[in-house]
């Protein structure tokens, strides 16, 4: 899974620091939400962050938010551990997304390059939004 149907350009979040935080959960969509977030920091426009490192108040990862212009966390669906992991910790910069609500279907949606690239450019699309 290393090919690449956008360069990234759409989601530049104006020159500025993006971190990207995923679900990595068993389930199809918790699986793509890992893989979407490794795409985007192969294409240059976030840099992964370490999830479970909120959760345990890791220095490094901390330090990583902090610095963050913004941060975005991906869940696979409706449970939504990153976003709870994240607001617990009172993050403001923050951007929520689910793969369920980006056309993904957790239990039907195969983990294959077509839909992996199609969620990493959906998220990619909701960063440049947000930088607007």
């Amino acid at each position: 899974m290393n090919g690449s149907s956008n360069t990234g350009s759409a989601c530049s979040c104006c020159g500025t620091s993006v971190v990207v935080l995923a679900c990595s959960g068993a389930s199809n969509v918790g699986h793509l939400s890992d893989l979407a977030a490794r795409e985007l920091t192969r294409r240059g426009v976030a840099r992964m962050g370490y999830l479970a490192g909120v959760a345990a108040r890791a220095a490094g990862t901390l330090n990583a938010l902090q610095r963050a212009s913004l941060i975005v966390v991906v869940d696979g669906c409706a449970t939504q551990c990153g976003r709870r992991t994240v607001m617990e910790g009172g993050w403001q910069n923050t951007l929520f997304l689910r793969a369920d609500e980006l056309g993904m279907k957790r239990g039907e949606t195969p983990v294959n390059e077509e839909n992996l690239q199609r969620l990493a450019d959906a998220i990619c699309r909701k960063i440049g939004e947000s930088c607007s």
